[in-house]
């Protein structure tokens, strides 16, 4: 028996911060049919555990990619794959970057931790420093809000270490243990529950990893264009995204 899938980035993929509501309606009731009729959907994003499995109580992911792969949960929250990054070289990229950029740690037991609380309703601890910190990471984040500054820092960073990998994701960088990104665990969760056919949908760089290692790569219309030129829809929601998998597996 064939098993089909969809795997979505979160932010300005399946979710808009500014919106109201920020998962659209009919992206949730596609969602729930595309799974009514034994299809899987999942999330798969750089963000931590909180912002994945927290999300929204209208959508129920059959799994979960967190932290860009480095943790990746089944529909009850059991983990399939867990790797962290080296406590040594956390505290490098620490104290490297503490002075210029927001630092957010995805840690274990489900923590997150940041050096500046942005939004007042995250769900994290402030940090001034490591010297009291003795949890394990899966990943951490540095936010420049610059594209420019995010780019130069990304290949420097890749450039430099060679037991992490970063993805630029616009304006911030997601690092993570070597042998982890969203592709590495697509691939992962297509062999643990033997998906014939997966699709993925995202909207930034940090998606390219995600999108070259589907079998149907989607972006969106206003996506940029090294997202464009390697996928095979162009669309405006994830509701439409669907609708255009039901069609060409109607055609195959």
């Amino acid at each position: 028996m064939m098993l089909q899938a969809l795997a979505s980035d979160i932010d300005h993929t399946l979710f808009f911060q500014e919106r109201n509501p920020q998962i659209s309606i009919q992206d949730c009731q596609a969602i729930q049919n595309y799974q009514n009729q034994g299809h899987l959907f999942g999330l798969c994003s750089g963000r931590p555990y909180q912002g994945v499995v927290h999300l929204s109580d209208q959508i129920h992911p059959d799994f979960y990619i967190i932290t860009s792969g480095s943790l990746i949960l089944d529909h009850a929250l059991h983990i399939i794959y867990e790797k962290f990054i080296d406590h040594q070289i956390l505290h490098q990229l620490f104290y490297q970057y503490k002075q210029y950029a927001l630092i957010i740690i995805h840690a274990s037991h489900h923590l997150t931790y940041k050096t500046d609380k942005e939004f007042v309703e995250d769900d994290c601890y402030l940090i001034s420093d490591l010297q009291d910190f003795e949890d394990s990471a899966y990943g951490i984040s540095l936010v420049f809000h610059d594209e420019t500054t995010a780019l130069q820092e990304t290949q420097k960073i890749n450039q430099t270490f060679k037991d992490i990998e970063a993805f630029q994701n616009k304006d911030s960088i997601d690092i993570v243990p070597k042998g982890c990104s969203k592709g590495e665990a697509l691939k992962r969760v297509k062999d643990y529950y033997q998906i014939t056919s997966l699709a993925g949908i995202g909207d930034s760089y940090n998606d390219l990893s995600m999108l070259t290692n589907v079998d149907i790569p989607i972006t969106f219309v206003d996506a940029p264009q090294t997202l464009k030129d390697i996928t095979q829809f162009h669309v405006h929601s994830v509701a439409e995204a669907i609708a255009n998998l039901k069609c060409y597996n109607k055609i195959e």
